[in-house]
């Protein structure tokens, strides 16, 4: 079995990837390491709210409802305070929770949730820098960093009551796009909780809620009767979003369908998502993203079910829409992601290659040393003499 050119341009472009990798890295340790600063250098002790809290505040304490401002004014509060006291809890903080798995990053994570768990308490006690919604949303960060620390009992308390307080939030808020998004990530979350917990049985009506949600959004914002998004066409913030959430929810329905050994299922589910990317023209860095996921995970499954060569061409079709996603210098977040999951790639299809190659020659040398059969020869003359007349 000869090396295919796919194959072999993954291999060239991975001493590249190599190289541009260790860079990124650097630059993203850095990064990192500004958000933390950051986010944690104005943070008071673990058992109150934050300095930076109490100084976006005003330094006083929440109005009560007798003196409290106009609705829409804040007395204490600038937008942009509250600007920044949201991008650092839901842009920075986020970040450094997904480095969780790494060991050197784990206490750091640790610290910053503690952080959130005092802002969560200090807003729900009175409410000053958070929207309704908003403090559902910060409820879902604190439960999802307390699920990746391992705390799984205090993580369901969080995912709880940050359901509890969506079902309190406002009608028109709740069937928003922001809204509905919001109980899909919940769902998802509460998901993810249980398949860490191997309660597949559990993971999968959650996973298949969100499915159902993102679907339904997505569907809703599409263009009508449309069977392909028209080439060029801009997708608006919330349909992009809406895609980008239906392809994740897709690959993680599927997931859990595979754990839970269900792989002709779970096959069908990755497949249903596969068919939705291949709909959609322009895909944005983050859909592209969740699309080469997707590919990869299909691969994985095919893999472990003993079809290397149908693993292979899904590995190959994630490897090249994610090279072409990297040479496109997309946000860092997807950057960083790109090329992780490329050294992911190339590593599993020179894997799965190689042990095609393998088999192919070993079939080839049986072949070869296996005796000719001799064909039948023609019986003596005498070998069944006619009967004596």
């Amino acid at each position: 079995m000869r090396l295919t050119s796919e194959v072999y341009i993954i291999r060239m472009r991975s001493m590249h990837q190599r190289a541009n990798f260790k860079s990124i890295c650097v630059a993203s340790v850095g990064v990192f390491s500004l958000a933390c600063v950051a986010a944690l250098s104005s943070c008071g002790d673990d058992n109150s709210a934050s300095s930076l809290y109490d100084k976006i505040r005003g330094g006083k304490a929440a109005p009560s409802v007798s003196d409290s401002a106009p609705v829409g004014t804040s007395a204490t509060v600038s937008p942009q305070q509250k600007d920044l006291f949201r991008y650092l809890l839901f842009s920075v903080a986020d970040d450094v929770r997904r480095q969780v798995n790494q060991p050197i990053w784990v206490e750091t994570v640790r610290d910053m949730r503690n952080k959130i768990e005092a802002y969560y308490e200090a807003e729900k006690a009175n409410r000053n820098l958070l929207s309704d919604e908003d403090l559902v949303s910060l409820g879902l960060l604190l439960a999802d960093t307390t699920r990746d620390l391992a705390a799984y009992e205090k993580a369901q308390a969080f995912y709880e009551a940050a359901q509890k307080d969506w079902e309190a939030l406002p009608e028109e808020v709740k069937k928003s796009a922001s809204g509905r998004r919001l109980s899909s990530a919940i769902a998802n979350g509460r998901g993810y909780l249980c398949l860490v917990q191997r309660k597949m049985s559990e993971a999968l009506p959650y996973y298949e809620k969100a499915l159902q949600i993102d679907r339904a959004l997505f569907d809703e914002l599409a263009p009508a009767n449309e069977a392909q998004l028209p080439v060029g066409e801009e997708l608006s913030d919330d349909l992009a979003k809406a895609a980008e959430d239906t392809l994740s929810s897709y690959r993680c329905l599927g997931d859990a369908q595979f754990f839970a050994d269900d792989p002709e299922l779970a096959r069908d589910t990755y497949s249903q998502g596969q068919a939705l990317a291949v709909r959609m023209n322009n895909l944005t860095p983050a859909i592209a993203l969740q699309y080469i996921r997707l590919l990869s995970a299909l691969g994985n499954l095919e893999n472990n079910v003993g079809n290397p060569k149908k693993a292979l061409a899904a590995w190959l079709e994630a490897a090249k829409r994610a090279d072409t996603l990297r040479r496109m210098g997309p946000p860092i977040a997807v950057q960083l992601q790109t090329v992780r999951y490329l050294r992911e790639l190339e590593q599993s299809i020179k894997t799965v290659h190689d042990k095609l190659v393998r088999d192919s020659d070993t079939k080839e040398e049986e072949k070869t040393d296996a005796p000719q059969s001799a064909e039948p020869s023609a019986p003596a003359a005498d070998s069944n003499p006619a009967p004596a007349s």
